[in-house]
């Protein structure tokens, strides 16, 4: 008797889907954010100084804010494109463990 003992490996990571909901998630949350800070009127608090550092300070956080939430948006398709590569590898082992049964 010939035989071939095959398992049906199944690559799946919950774990990568629930990071990749978690980056887009907090992407989106901080859009409004960087959207306040741009509009923040800097000049409502009156003295020159105070006014001057509540703009520096506007100007860094909606930049870094803008740059934290464009690497959680790859950081979200990095993650779609792993679960899309082990999605893949999945179905290619399955095809090949039915081939040789």
């Amino acid at each position: 008797m010939t035989g071939v003992a095959v398992a049906d490996v199944r690559i799946t990571d919950p774990a990568l889907t629930a990071a990749q909901a978690a980056f887009r998630t907090a992407g989106n949350r901080l859009a409004p954010v960087v959207r306040a800070l741009q509009g923040l009127d800097t000049e409502v608090v009156g003295a020159c100084p105070l006014a001057g550092k509540l703009q520096d300070a506007q100007e860094l956080l909606g930049s870094e804010f803008g740059i934290v939430g464009q690497a959680l948006a790859e950081l979200a398709d990095h993650a779609s494109q792993i679960n899309t590569a082990f999605t893949q590898a999945d179905q290619q082992l399955s095809r090949a463990a039915g081939a040789a049964r």
